[in-house]
């Protein structure tokens, strides 16, 4: 039921599903409702197929809606860590079309293996464009700028999407001006250039600013019209 209803889609699909070794920490869930339709039955499914995992709150909205469960780490030193699920309940399109990608699991929790609803690689990198505008993530940057440089990837087609999905978000979509100054502006920025830092490999260094030239050069200069 839930694979015919949800897509995998955002940073953890990204790492999980294409990028190996997994080149940052990763674990929030970002799914999207793929049908027009009642969220209720889905969220009551999600909850009996992860009612192991403990104090689960519900926040629904009007565009989304968040499964958050809190525990405790289990290897020393114990702190207390969260895990986000939330659902994307507007944006029931894709651009490239859904993918089933296979994916395994083997732990004391759960062992096992299936087929995943995603997107294409470059659909969830047009996304993830998107999503480097949109929000100050220093992660965002970095994501694409991994793929940029060991994955195979079309750029023509990361614009394509990106396009589709910012035209959906908002009325005037911003030019390749504004998204440049946005850009700069973040370059700038503390918060924004040391949001990775602990999120990636102890043995995987990151130059924000090598980062932003290669997508900048490959990506955003392609908004120029």
């Amino acid at each position: 039921f839930l694979a015919s209803q949800l897509a995998f889609r955002g940073g953890t699909a990204l790492h999980k599903l294409y990028l190996s070794p997994q080149p940052r920490y990763s674990e929030d869930i970002d799914l999207v409702q793929i049908h027009p339709g009642p969220i209720k039955p889905i969220l009551f499914r999600l909850g009996e197929v992860l009612d192991f995992l403990p104090d689960r709150v519900t926040q629904q909205k009007r565009y989304n809606n968040t499964m958050l469960f809190r525990m405790e780490s289990e290897v020393p030193p114990v702190v207390p860590i969260r895990l986000k699920i939330e659902i994307n309940c507007v944006e029931h399109f894709n651009e490239l079309g859904l993918v089933k990608m296979p994916f395994a699991v083997e732990s004391h929790w759960f062992t096992g293996q299936c087929a995943i609803t995603t997107y294409a690689l470059n659909e969830l990198l047009g996304t993830k464009l998107r999503a480097l505008y949109q929000r100050k993530k220093g992660r965002d940057l970095f994501d694409l700028y991994v793929a940029l440089t060991e994955a195979e990837v079309n750029t023509s087609e990361i614009l394509q999407c990106y396009n589709r999905y910012m035209a959906f978000s908002v009325q005037q979509p911003p030019t390749y001006k504004q998204f440049v100054a946005n850009m700069e502006a973040k370059m700038a920025d503390p918060d924004f250039l040391g949001d990775t830092r602990v999120f990636l490999r102890p043995e995987r260094p990151f130059d924000p600013q090598a980062g932003y030239e290669a997508v900048r050069a490959q990506l955003i200069d392609g908004l120029k019209k």
